[in-house]
């Protein structure tokens, strides 16, 4: 990648589209994006750890404008190549300290970024700053619980913490005036696969090819879309993704 914007590869740190093995995980991150679609329309928006860039690209197609910020200067030269336009820019930011004036978005989304970061000092008081007197963030991690059940260190070797969905609420509350949390739950088949497990997401690049459960992941994967996870209320406990949506206080309040 001479130029910086070709394209990136899959490591295991940030999802990419097309990957037809990568469809479960994508479809996760997709899902959250669809979420704040209607959240997003004619709102100036920022995605703090875009990542790839497909997701402004998403929310773009409702919003006003849309900022990407990721740290990796490649990963943000990818984005503007293949996603840049007059409505969606990307910049290369540190999330614990965004280069943008205070109260410059109505929301700011962050999906599946805490986990990864080494030092989250800022960064949930970053995107409260950079958001108007009652604007919304909506982030999302995944559920400790489901993604490493029974470990006190996270399963997988890119995440650095995780939360339950008490202690991100907790967490969240000292930084927003109101924090609503839900979670991502499976959907459709694979709600039926949760009780004949037919895969297994967490544990398949674990598995040896002589695994017959692999040969099942690899030819099922694919055909996942966002229609099998559903975002609301349910046991929380079991979700597998936390979604907080959170609002800063109003002017005045």
């Amino acid at each position: 990648m001479a130029d910086g914007a070709g394209e990136l590869q899959l490591t295991g740190e940030r999802t990419l589209p097309g990957i037809s093995h990568e469809n479960y995980w994508f479809m996760r991150h997709v899902v959250a994006y669809e979420y704040a679609l209607p959240m997003a329309g004619g709102k100036r928006v920022i995605d703090v750890g875009c990542g790839e860039g497909y997701g402004p690209s998403i929310l773009a197609s409702e919003a006003r404008s849309v900022l990407g910020i990721d740290i990796a200067p490649e990963v943000v030269a990818h984005a503007r190549s293949r996603y840049g336009s007059e409505k969606v820019t990307f910049e290369v930011m540190d999330v614990n300290r965004l280069d943008v004036p205070d109260s410059s978005f109505d929301l700011a989304v962050s999906f599946q970024v805490v986990e990864h970061l080494v030092d989250e000092s800022g960064y949930f008081n970053e995107m409260a700053r950079v958001l108007e007197p009652g604007g919304v963030a909506i982030i999302t991690t995944p559920n400790r619980l489901t993604i490493s059940p029974g470990c006190d260190k996270p399963i997988n070797p890119f995440h650095l913490r995780e939360y339950t969905p008490d202690e991100l609420a907790e967490t969240l509350r000292d930084h927003f005036e109101q924090v609503e949390i839900l979670g991502m739950f499976h959907a459709g088949w694979l709600a039926a696969n949760e009780r004949v497990p037919l895969i297994d997401f967490i544990r398949v690049y674990e598995m040896s090819k002589a695994n017959p459960r692999y040969w099942t992941h690899r030819l099922l994967t694919p055909l996942i879309r966002t229609r099998d996870f559903r975002i609301g209320t349910g046991d929380l406990a079991g979700c597998l993704d936390t979604v907080a949506v959170c609002r800063t206080a109003t002017a005045g309040s």
